[in-house]
């Protein structure tokens, strides 16, 4: 059974395949020769840029692709290795933490820096710390001493007792700069365990 849809849409193709046809013979023989040619380069370049370009393309970039993820590949399996390293820490007995402790405390934290064995716990006091120095001596202190921060209570150290004032300034808006110029320092305690 065909619907008046299918017959109407099956007249006009055959209508226009004789009118292409009619038209085709009108034609003379070098411009069909072009036509023949001009088709043949369009399904060409549509053949290229569908098909042959990326999978070129594809071809062309697989050698830095593949060295971005060798790297990628080391640098995760570095990390992995670390993991592993910080998963199994390496034994140190009690006195190796304190001699490494005692002995990287003024050079790293400051000569005002004061510390108290208490036990199986060490107390640190703080004085004028910055702290990028103090982040950068607890995960030594963990890795080489495995001292773990138990407690800490810091604070700013005052600003105007370590800092001096611009002279003339009236306002807190002039401050602002010059407090601004200076870096952070900490005081305070720290409580850390002990192997």
């Amino acid at each position: 059974m065909s619907t008046p849809m299918t017959e109407a849409s099956a007249s006009l193709f055959a209508g226009l395949r004789t009118a292409f046809h009619q038209a085709w013979q009108q034609r003379s023989a070098r411009e069909q020769q072009l036509m023949r040619i001009a088709v043949w380069l369009v399904l060409a370049a549509a053949l290229w840029s569908g098909a042959l370009a990326p999978a070129l393309r594809t071809w062309h970039e697989a050698p830095a692709r593949q060295a971005s993820l060798d790297a990628t590949s080391q640098q995760m399996q570095q990390l992995q290795a670390q993991a592993q390293t910080l998963k199994k820490p390496i034994a140190v007995t009690r006195a190796e933490a304190i001699r490494w402790l005692e002995e990287n405390i003024p050079t790293q934290l400051g000569a005002q820096t004061r510390w108290q064995l208490q036990g199986e716990r060490l107390s640190v006091q703080l004085a004028d710390t910055s702290p990028e120095r103090l982040a950068s001596w607890l995960g030594q202190a963990r890795e080489r001493a495995q001292a773990l921060p138990v407690q800490a209570q810091l604070q700013r150290s005052p600003a105007e007792a370590a800092k001096p004032k611009a002279p003339n300034s009236a306002s807190n808006a002039t401050d602002k700069p010059e407090l601004a110029s200076h870096p952070v320092l900490w005081q305070g305690s720290l409580l850390l365990s002990l192997p």
